[in-house]
């Protein structure tokens, strides 16, 4: 009896470890629908690419960022790169990989967030100039920021113009808009953002109304950049103080610069890359169109959004009391687990590609639990899925995903 009792145990236990061991691995060929990522290429009449970041504190995913841009300057002749950072702030990086002053750790502390003030980032602008210096004029790479919630950057590239086109302009607005900084850009008095505004709007009549002295004593492109920079000023100042919806608003204003990009650089591709809740095409926060969807109905199927997502992952972030952080999670979901036990730690997924499969298919146009942890984190979120996942079915949400099993955190630059 005990014999049997013992084989019945045994017949169970050998059973669990079947079942165990092989979940994880995935039913699917996986390798005939997944490439490394620099495979990555686009159709010709794509226009902006797009690649979203799981998290904003992985040494990955910044790499990722270079990687991908790297695939379509060799495959689209793509020259254009563009961040969710400071326009700017941005700028000043371009000078530097055009052969600008200073060092390439400089350059990225002025894309005007913590997230970026990492060895990876700076390598990656440090790889632009070293490129740029070999390179023929028309085919050099820029580097702009599509995002405006820093001041000081815009304001001193304004002066700048403004001093070579009209001194007297530059002094009494450079006084008008000094309440306007990066300083007090969180906590200055309402009012003084809202009087200045008016001013920054003011001063746009002024330029616009002088459009044609000023081209004359400098260049179209020049006077079109300098006016950015008051937009961005003006869209900034009225993100803090409109007291609208201020996620909507700023993904607008994201869009918007893209738009202005694209045009600015002649309808060149553009490569683009921040959140994931910047870059997929369906809005998955409730009450909240994102810049992806916004992107997708201006330039439909010439915009492709490519998604990240992980099976593990540990990242730098701060909580909600400004504190640095180190935070490990995992996410194993229906489109993650395929990846599970590849050869490399990365892997690229086209979506049309992947459809051909039929059981693909299916978890691509089902709704799954995706990855999305913003610049701000805390530890008491790892409690549940819904803390750091949105719901969103992959095929509407991007047109392609790139997957790492193994996360680990971003190289932060301290400055003293």
């Amino acid at each position: 009896m005990r014999k049997k009792r013992y084989l019945v145990l045994s017949a169970i236990l050998s059973i669990c470890f079947l079942v165990s061991s092989t979940k994880a691995q995935p039913s699917i060929a996986i390798q005939n629908y997944i490439s490394a990522v620099d495979k990555i290429a686009v159709a010709p009449d794509i226009k902006i690419v797009g690649l979203g970041e799981a998290t904003h504190g992985n040494s990955e995913l910044q790499t990722l960022k270079l990687d991908v841009f790297k695939a379509l300057i060799e495959h689209n002749n793509c020259r254009i790169f563009a961040i969710e950072g400071d326009f700017g702030g941005s700028a000043k990086v371009n000078d530097y990989i055009s052969g600008g002053n200073g060092t390439a750790k400089e350059a990225a502390a002025e894309i005007g967030f913590a997230i970026y003030k990492t060895q990876e980032m700076a390598d990656l602008i440090e790889w632009m100039r070293n490129y740029n210096q070999t390179t023929p004029e028309n085919k050099k790479l820029k580097f702009y920021g599509f995002d405006m919630q820093r001041y000081d950057n815009s304001k001193e590239l304004l002066f700048n113009y403004l001093n070579k086109v009209n001194k007297q302009l530059s002094k009494q607005y450079s006084t008008l808009l000094s309440d306007l900084n990066d300083q007090t850009v969180y906590t200055q008095n309402q009012i003084k953002v809202k009087v200045a505004m008016t001013k920054v709007d003011a001063l746009m009549k002024i330029m616009m109304a002088s459009k044609k002295d000023f081209i004359a004593q400098s260049s179209e492109k020049e006077f079109a950049f300098a006016l950015q920079c008051a937009q961005s000023i003006k869209e900034n100042a009225t993100l803090r103080s409109s007291g609208t919806n201020y996620a909507n608003m700023r993904d607008q204003y994201m869009k918007d610069k893209i738009d202005w990009i694209l045009n600015y650089e002649e309808n060149q591709m553009l490569f683009i890359t921040g959140h994931n809740g910047h870059i997929e095409k369906t809005s998955s926060s409730a009450g909240f169109t994102c810049m992806g969807e916004r992107l997708a109905t201006s330039y439909g199927n010439a915009y492709y959004a490519i998604g990240t997502d992980f099976l593990e992952s540990t990242f730098n972030v701060v909580n909600s009391s400004g504190k640095d952080m180190i935070i490990t999670l995992n996410n194993t979901n229906a489109l993650t687990s395929q990846f599970e036990n590849l050869e490399d730690n990365i892997y690229f997924m086209d979506f049309i590609e992947a459809k051909e499969n039929n059981e693909l298919k299916e978890i691509l146009d089902t709704q799954i639990a995706m990855t999305n942890i913003g610049a701000e984190f805390n530890s008491w979120q790892k409690a549940l899925k819904t803390f750091y996942t949105l719901k969103m079915i992959p095929s509407q949400a991007y047109d392609g995903i790139i997957v790492l099993q193994k996360m680990h955190p971003s190289t932060k630059i301290n400055f003293k």
